[in-house]
């Protein structure tokens, strides 16, 4: 399965506009699978995550820092897409 590409899809059918150009949408992908592989890249450098099979709590808080940061970008994209005004 590829995740990243179904990710890619879903992503350009709510956020980039239907009549953008090729040289638009080529960008925007590239950006984007830029941006899968900078967190896949991070995770698995030396020293990443703690050594072993189980996870840890320091491992679990990275992951939920990477979750917190990746949704607040999401929470930016709603309101811009959608209208909303930041308070």
């Amino acid at each position: 399965m590829k995740y990243i590409e179904r990710g890619w899809q879903s992503y350009r059918q709510m956020v980039v506009p239907a009549d953008a150009p090729d040289v638009q949408v080529s960008e925007t992908c590239q950006a984007f699978y830029a941006g899968a592989a900078i967190v896949f890249t991070t995770l698995r450098l030396p020293g990443a995550l703690d050594p072993g099979f189980e996870e840890t709590e320091n491992d679990m808080k990275k992951m939920a820092d990477l979750q917190a940061e990746i949704d607040a970008f999401g929470q930016q994209l709603d309101k811009r897409a959608f209208g909303q005004q930041e308070r």
